[in-house]
């Protein structure tokens, strides 16, 4: 059988290894080519027994006993296991009590799925803009988006950010709306010690295999605060017929995976902590800003590039960017841009097909939905100045390998020359958002 296991170590790294010819020049790479994959989910001897333990048991008695398990985690009153992340987040809109034609506000910068689970309860998106600093949806845009037909504001902790939902809640209180948390990166994220979907309303959150908290597969869970919500969820599957149950396997395969995601969180949080630091010694790099009282989870981290912090400002910043990217892929970190296009620029939001015949977009009164990028300056602006570390820094990886991608990073930073040549030799291409959108 062949191993995924990684057979060779990756050399202890001393701040020498910053003043080496980068890897793109011909010096040798940081992380060499051999040591660069990451395992996760990790499994073991636990998942294994409880698979063996479960395939015994009634299969939804090993569901009932994952979602009763990770209910109580997470601090919710009641939550339904579902197949996907998308199936949650559809059955929490239900479950809230949106019905065809509200309207949900949700940000201009997600994952497609979040905005695919309003058109699935057949309400209409409405988005809006991120905020500059977290880049989760800005409440103080999100008050000009609210009319007559508005019912949920859905606010996405993206990356493991919590949003802002103490603004949020106010405006939605002052307006009698629904709070539905996207959930889907924010395991054991928390505010004040609160964890990520036990605060709205309801919530929905993916657990598929490459998120934080992996089910063995595709998973999701919803969340609800209020019995008539829950009830309310349930009664929609049972009158549609629709199956969204969660299969028993992912459901056996979260019951071991549970016990060691506190671990994970902590080392995920450690690695973080550490790269943040470095990043805040250079003079082209930041980490995520973290506001008091919040706790990231870092299913991603995206890193802000200041191009005039290197005296690079004479370059338009996206092509800066590219030209790190390319020094960082050479030195062996998979740094990423997770999402080229704001969701209302993908196909399904430009051509509005929905179901057929532009439903249920066409139960909207508005003459415009306003789904041109161009209204969300801010998340362009994002997109063309950020790069994210996804899977590598998920694992639970060595605290060598941490040092290793803060010191490719500080080998970037004192070398703005190369990134003038590479910027000057690269008189092709274009802004990320005037290509094709790609999801992740």
């Amino acid at each position: 059988m062949k191993t995924d296991f990684i057979q060779k170590l990756l050399e202890l790294p001393t701040d020498d290894w910053i003043g080496e010819e980068l890897a793109y020049e011909g010096g040798p790479a940081v992380i060499p080519e051999d040591v660069r994959k990451t395992n996760f989910p990790i499994i073991t001897k636990e998942d294994v027994m409880q698979m063996l333990i479960s395939i015994q048991q009634d299969p939804d008695l090993v569901i009932d006993e994952f979602t009763e398990k990770y209910r109580q985690y997470v601090g919710a009153n009641y939550a339904i296991s579902t197949a996907s992340g998308t199936s949650s987040l559809h059955l929490a809109l239900v479950g809230v009590g949106v019905q065809p034609g509200d309207e949900v506000i949700l940000p201009a910068f997600t994952f497609i799925a979040t905005a695919q689970a309003v058109v699935a309860a057949k309400a209409i998106p409405i988005f809006v803009d991120i905020d500059p600093q977290t880049y989760c949806l800005d409440p103080a845009k999100v008050e000009k988006a609210i009319t007559s037909k508005t019912k949920v504001i859905m606010p996405v902790h993206v990356h493991g950010l919590p949003a802002d939902l103490s603004k949020l809640s106010e405006i939605v209180k002052k307006y009698s709306l629904r709070l539905v948390e996207d959930a889907s990166h924010a395991h054991s994220a928390s505010i004040d010690h609160q964890i990520c979907g036990s605060i709205g309303d309801g919530a929905g959150q993916s657990l598929m295999a490459d998120k934080n908290f992996p089910v063995g597969g595709e998973g999701g869970i919803a969340f609800f605060k209020e019995r008539e919500d829950y009830e309310r969820a349930l009664a929609f599957l049972e009158d549609s017929g629709i199956d969204y149950r969660m299969s028993w396997i992912a459901a056996a395969f979260g019951i071991s995976q549970l016990e060691r995601l506190p671990y994970y969180d902590a080392i995920r949080a450690r690695n973080a902590g550490y790269l943040t630091k470095v990043l805040s010694e250079t003079k082209l790099f930041r980490g995520p800003i973290v506001p008091e009282g919040s706790k990231h989870s870092y299913n991603m981290y995206r890193i802000k590039i200041s191009p005039e912090n290197l005296g690079l400002e004479d370059f338009p910043d996206y092509k800066v960017k590219d030209a790190i990217q390319e020094l960082a892929m050479s030195e062996g970190v998979f740094a990423r841009e997770w999402q080229n296009v704001p969701i209302p620029g993908h196909l399904p939001f430009k051509n509005k097909i929905g179901f057929g015949n532009g439903y249920p977009f066409t139960l909207s009164e508005r003459v415009d939905l306003g789904y041109d990028i161009n209204n969300f300056p801010e998340t362009l602006n994002m997109l063309r100045s950020t790069l994210t570390i996804c899977r590598e820094l998920r694992s639970p990886i060595e605290y060598e390998r941490i040092q290793a991608y803060a010191l490719v990073f500080q080998k970037i930073d004192a070398n703005p020359d190369i990134i003038r040549q590479i910027v000057e030799r690269n008189t092709s291409g274009s802004v990320l958002y005037e290509r094709d959108a790609r999801l992740g």
